[in-house]
C-alpha cells in the first residue's frame, strides 16, 4: 500500500501537518481555558456562599445580642435592601402558576365539577313520569321511541308547559356479575326506594326478586283484556313493536307496575296515591293497544325470548331430567 505522503509535494505536506498540529494545540488550549474558567467560577461561587453564610451567622449573633438587651445597635447587620429582582407583569402570573400548579389543577377540577352539577341541575328536565326498563333484549336501545309512546297517554303533571317521560334503561342479566350488571342492579334498586317510578318493563329473563315487586292482580281487575298476564300487560303486539321501531322485539316483554308498599323514603299511602294516579295511564295504554290489535287483527310477535349469556342450556336441562 503506497504512502499518502508521496501523493502531495513535500512542502505542502509539511505545511498541512504543522497546521493540523497547531489546531490540535489550539483546541486543547481552549478546552483547558474553558475548564479553568468553570473552576474559577465555581470557586468564586463557593466563596460568595461562604461569605454570605458568615455574614448571616454574624447577623444572627448580633440579633440575639439586641434581643437580649446586650446591645442596642449593630453595624454588623446589613441594612442593604434585597436586590433580588422581583418578577413583574405576566412573569408574576407564570411564576405563581409554576409554584402552585398542583393546587390550581385541583381547584380547577373542583370548579369544573361544580359548574357541571349546577348546569345539570338547571338544565335537567323534571319528568312527568318515569318508566324503568329492566328487560334485556335490545329494547333498552329504544328509550326515545318508548318515551314518545308513553307521552301520548299522560298530561303535563309538573306544569312546565310540556310533557316529558323519562325511560331509565338498566337491563338486567341475573346470570351475570360483571361491572355493567352490578351498575344496572344498583340503578334499578335505587328506583325502588321511592314511591315514584311505578312503571316497569320486564321480560321472562328478569330476576324473580324484581318481578316480586310488581302488582299481580291486573288479570282480575281487567278480565276482558286478553293481554293481561300475571306480571302486567303483555306487549306481544306487532302494533306496539312498530310504534317503538323494534319489529324484531321478542314476544315476552311485559309492561307492569309496582305494587304499593312502604319504601325507604316514602310511606305506603304516598305510593298508593301514586298508584291510583298512574294506573289510569296503565288502563289507557291497555285499552288502546287491545283496540288497535283487534282492529288490525294483530297476530303477535314471532321473535322468541333472548337467551342471555350465562343462562343454562334448556336442552341440556331436559336431557338431564
Amino acid at each position: 500500500m503506497s504512502d499518502n505522503k508521496n501523493l502531495i509535494p513535500d512542502e505542502d505536506y509539511e505545511y498541512e501537518k504543522e497546521l493540523a498540529r497547531k489546531e490540535r494545540l489550539s483546541a486543547k488550549e481552549k478546552q483547558r481555558a474553558l475548564e479553568q474558567a468553570q473552576k474559577d467560577e465555581e470557586r468564586r461561587e463557593r466563596e460568595r456562599e461562604r461569605q454570605k453564610e458568615q455574614q448571616l451567622l454574624r447577623e444572627r449573633v448580633e440579633l440575639m445580642k439586641m434581643k437580649n438587651g446586650v446591645i442596642e445597635h449593630s453595624d454588623q447587620i446589613s441594612e442593604t435592601p434585597d436586590t433580588t429582582r422581583k418578577p413583574q407583569g405576566f412573569e408574576r402570573v407564570t411564576n405563581f402558576i409554576y409554584h402552585y400548579k398542583i393546587p390550581l389543577i385541583f381547584a380547577l377540577a373542583m370548579l369544573t365539577a361544580a359548574v357541571y352539577i349546577v348546569y345539570d341541575t338547571v338544565s335537567r328536565k323534571n319528568p312527568d313520569m318515569t318508566v324503568v326498563m329492566l328487560a334485556n333484549n335490545g329494547l333498552e336501545f329504544r328509550t326515545e321511541e318508548l318515551a314518545d309512546f308513553f307521552e301520548k297517554y299522560i298530561d303535563d303533571r309538573n306544569g312546565d308547559g310540556e310533557v316529558y317521560v323519562q325511560v331509565i334503561a338498566c337491563p338486567l342479566n341475573p346470570n351475570s356479575t360483571d361491572m355493567s350488571q352490578t351498575s344496572n342492579q344498583a340503578k334499578a334498586l335505587a328506583q325502588l326506594q321511592t314511591a315514584d317510578n311505578l312503571f316497569m318493563i320486564v321480560d321472562s329473563n328478569t330476576d324473580p326478586d324484581f318481578l316480586g315487586v310488581l302488582y299481580h292482580d291486573f288479570q282480575k281487575d281487567y278480565p276482558d283484556n286478553k293481554y293481561m298476564t300475571e306480571n302486567g300487560l303483555s306487549l306481544n303486539l306487532k302494533c306496539f313493536a312498530n310504534e317503538v321501531k323494534y319489529e324484531s322485539m321478542p314476544y315476552d316483554v311485559v309492561l307492569g307496575m309496582r305494587a304499593p308498599i312502604k319504601t325507604l323514603q316514602d310511606s305506603e299511602q304516598e305510593m298508593k296515591d301514586n298508584f291510583e294516579r298512574d294506573v289510569k295511564v296503565f288502563e289507557k295504554i291497555a285499552d288502546d293497544l287491545a283496540k288497535k290489535a283487534e282492529e288490525t287483527n294483530d297476530t303477535g310477535l314471532e321473535t322468541p325470548p333472548v337467551k342471555l349469556k350465562g343462562a343454562p342450556d334448556s336442552s341440556q336441562e331436559s336431557s338431564s331430567n
